[in-house]
Parts: structure tokens; sequence; C-alpha cells
């Protein structure tokens, strides 16, 4: 687990295994499923808002991720989220965490110090991108797929926040990881591992496509003509082998059905 030995109290264990026992005994497909581990995951551990998502890590390309699904963000937020996720910058500062997984090949759970020690984060061009966020402290959790790619975790906290303590870390690793059977389903094919070969514009616009978004919505929140983002939108759609907005999603929301 590569944390330093840290004893949680009784209390957290019994928290904890309540949790995992309420997901498992829950109705719902694997959607549903994560969305309640994750909302429980940040209510132990006091963490503001959540991502899950398939996502890509390599150490010499930008982090990409897609098939997102989110807490604890309004619209306006999770909008300026997508914008910083995606910046091209954010390549070198998680380079190290990269280098770490393919070196490892093991589900791994860090934090923003564990990853970012130097702080190049506010230092990058993409900085002002997470402030605008409001995204301070986090937790990224990493599990490498078999058919390819990784499902990404992340718990933020605001930037008033302090950052999350070798406890909290525990808990998040420990719950993650005990819960093998909900990172089962990985990307829906090889062709979506190729998400690398998007331009950060192209990964911006299929992730606000994903959320629902219509042409003219994205088009104003990125300045853009409403052509352009046409443009951008049968670019994404090409790329994945699908004709409509809604093939997408189903795409990215439903997967192959090897969850049911």
């Amino acid at each position: 687990m590569d944390f330093p030995p840290t004893t949680l109290h009784e209390q957290d264990v019994r928290k904890m295994v309540r949790l995992l026992g309420e997901v498992i005994a829950a109705p719902g497909d694997i959607h549903d499923k994560r969305f309640l581990l994750m909302e429980g995951l940040c209510t132990l551990i006091d963490a503001s808002a959540w991502v899950w998502s398939m996502s890509e890590f390599h150490p010499d390309k930008p982090p990409t991720s897609v098939g997102l699904i989110h807490g604890g963000f309004d619209e306006d937020r999770f909008a300026c989220y997508l914008e910083a996720i995606n910046h091209p910058a954010m390549e070198a500062v998680s380079r190290p965490s990269s280098q770490e997984l393919q070196k490892k090949g093991i589900h791994l759970t860090r934090t923003r110090h564990q990853m970012d020690p130097q702080s190049l984060l506010d230092r990058s061009e993409a900085g002002p991108l997470w402030k605008k966020a409001n995204i301070g402290p986090l937790i990224m959790s990493l599990r490498p797929m078999e058919g390819g790619g990784v499902n990404a975790i992340r718990v933020y906290r605001t930037l008033d926040q302090p950052h999350f303590n070798e406890r909290e870390a525990k808990i998040a690793h420990i719950i993650l990881s005990e819960i093998p059977w909900l990172h089962f389903q990985s990307y829906p094919d090889r062709q979506s591992q190729e998400i690398t070969r998007l331009y950060p514009r192209h990964r911006t616009v299929l992730n606000c496509l994903c959320e629902g978004w219509s042409r003219k919505k994205i088009a104003d929140h990125l300045g853009l003509s409403v052509n352009t983002v046409h443009g951008y939108s049968k670019f994404v759609f090409k790329h994945f082998g699908v004709h409509s907005q809604s093939e997408l999603l189903a795409r990215f929301s439903k997967g192959d059905g090897g969850d049911k």
C-alpha cells in the first residue's frame, strides 16, 4: 500500500465495513454502486467532491480521462475542472505518478503531497485553472485494468480546506481496493484506449458531450463558434466510431453490458 504504518481507529474500521456492506447490498447497476461508494467515502474522509473515470497514464503524454462520473460539483465548477484536467501542462505534473504506476503495475493511492512534493501544479500554466475550479487538496487512486487503461478515482477538497492526511489516504485506499468487482468495467474496446491521440480541446469537448451538453452550450463556455464545436464533435465521433452524441453517451455510460 506504500503508506507509513498508520493504525486506523476501530470506529474508522466499523464505518468502512458498514459502507462496503451497504454498497454490496444496494440495488442498481455498477454506476449506481460507484456513486454510492464515492458519496460514502467523501463522508468518511470529509472530501467535498469526487470523480471516477477511465483514464490513460503515460510518462510522456498528458493524462487523459473519459467516461467521468462525479459528485459534489456544480455545473460551472465542473466545466472549469474539465479544462484544468485536460491542460497540456498536466503532463509534467503527472509524470512521476505515471512512472510509478508503469513501474509497479498495481493499485496505487497517493495524496497531492506525495504526487507533487515540489508543488509544480501551483507554478504551472494549469494552476490558475485548478484555482478557478476551487480545487486544492486531493487523493488519487489508480487501478490498472487487465483490458487496458486505468480506473482513476479522485477525491477533492476546496482551496480553503486542509490537505488529506495519512489516515484519510489509507481509508481511501482500503475502501477503493476492497471492491475489485467495481473496477471490472474497463474501456469499451481497444480503440477507446487511444484517447491520447485527441488534442486537449478535443478531449474537453468529448467530456462536455458525455455530460450531455449541447453544441451551443459548449461553444459558449469555450468561447468558440458553434460550427467550430460541431467540427470538433464530428472528429470525436469519428475517432470513437459513433455517429451521434447519444451513441457516444451509451458507449461510455453503459459499456458492453458486462456489468449485468
